[in-house]
């Protein structure tokens, strides 16, 4: 008897033991497994990981589709986040803690510290989940354009790209475009701007900002102009359907123009206003002017101005129009006042 059920115990625990081990493995992944949740305005529930919301669009990403859901936040009625966030408010101030919406329309932030807070919805303006792992705190982008006319023979080449930081406190964006031309009987045109650029926030509109930017084009003789900005600044307006910022800093300028064998070197005032708007389905618009007004050369004026037009399409590509203009009225003898460009192209993001 006791041999029968010693045997009979042994097949039991026999059947019991491939559960038990699977559940054992499954544990681990079940515990570290965080699902956020949206709810929609039409009644659906969409389960996955928040990845950021920018621009008055929320992007999440899901187990069961290849490319993330990009949902207008104004169609998100409730919101759960399991994961730390900086969230920004349209009056400016940013908040830092988990989502929980348990009435529409509104949600509660919870904070590692301190009491939660409940606000309206509607406030949000950014959305950005603090990522542990540094290297997915980084995204990046490309794009490329080509023309190519019968008249004259046209042939031109653009190629743009960046590599864009987002942490606490700290932003940082790396931008580069070039382009080169050339037709028949017209001498060979290139042009290539970048710009390194750093951003500390500070309070709820204020940011310090620092970059180095670099510029070369044959229209203005322009063999290359290195610049170094320092300059504070504040978001005048900040909603989810706009953003208006100005900054007021000083740059150090050093630049040499085509047949000079030295430097020129400069410190000039800074001023700066950019615009995003993306209040349009699929659809951004980034603006923005400098002014550099000399205070080592007499008279001397600077003036950049950008424009970019992006139409986002499915799979993380986009199509953008971009204008760029740069002006200075004491330009060397050989060269333009101003100089222009506009580009076109097809371009893909990247995270």
């Amino acid at each position: 008897m006791v041999a029968s059920r010693s045997g009979q115990s042994e097949n039991k625990f026999k059947g019991i033991r491939p559960g038990l081990y699977m559940a054992l493995l499954l544990l681990p992944l079940l515990a570290g497994a965080q699902h956020d949740t949206l709810w929609t305005r039409n009644g659906n529930v969409l389960y996955g990981e928040v990845k950021i919301l920018t621009f008055g669009v929320l992007t999440l990403e899901t187990d069961y589709s290849d490319s993330d859901f990009k949902i207008e936040f104004e169609d998100v009625v409730r919101l759960s986040i399991e994961r730390e966030c900086r969230i920004t408010l349209t009056g400016g101030r940013r908040l830092f803690g988990q989502v929980r919406s348990e009435n529409p329309g509104s949600f509660t932030l919870l904070p590692d510290e301190g009491d939660p807070e409940a606000f309206p919805l509607e406030m949000i303006s950014n959305i950005y989940p603090l990522k542990d792992q540094l290297i997915k705190r980084f995204t990046g982008n490309v794009d490329i354009g080509f023309t190519l006319t019968k008249a004259k023979n046209l042939r031109q080449f653009d190629v743009g790209g960046g590599v864009h930081y987002r942490g606490m406190f700290w932003q940082s964006d790396w931008d580069i475009s070039s382009m080169i031309s050339n037709q028949d009987s017209v001498e060979l045109v290139q042009r290539t701007n970048s710009t390194l650029a750093v951003l500390r926030l500070i309070g709820e509109r204020w940011f310090l900002y620092s970059s180095a930017s670099f510029l070369t084009n044959t229209e203005q003789a322009l063999d290359r102009r290195i610049g170094l900005h320092l300059a504070g600044g504040n978001y005048l307006v900040l909603t989810n359907k706009m953003v208006l910022g100005l900054m007021f800093g000083f740059n150090h300028n050093t630049e040499r123009f085509a047949y000079e064998t030295e430097n020129r070197r400069s410190v000039e005032l800074y001023l700066s206003s950019s615009l995003k708007l993306f209040d349009v389905k699929d659809f951004k618009l980034n603006t923005r002017i400098d002014l550099y007004p000399s205070l080592s050369e007499k008279r001397r004026v600077r003036a950049d101005y950008v424009l970019d037009a992006k139409l986002d399409l499915p799979l993380d590509f986009y199509l953008k129009c971009g204008f760029q203009f740069n002006y200075d009225n004491q330009s060397a003898v050989a060269g333009s006042a101003f100089d222009y460009i506009f580009t076109s192209g097809l371009g893909w993001e990247f995270d």
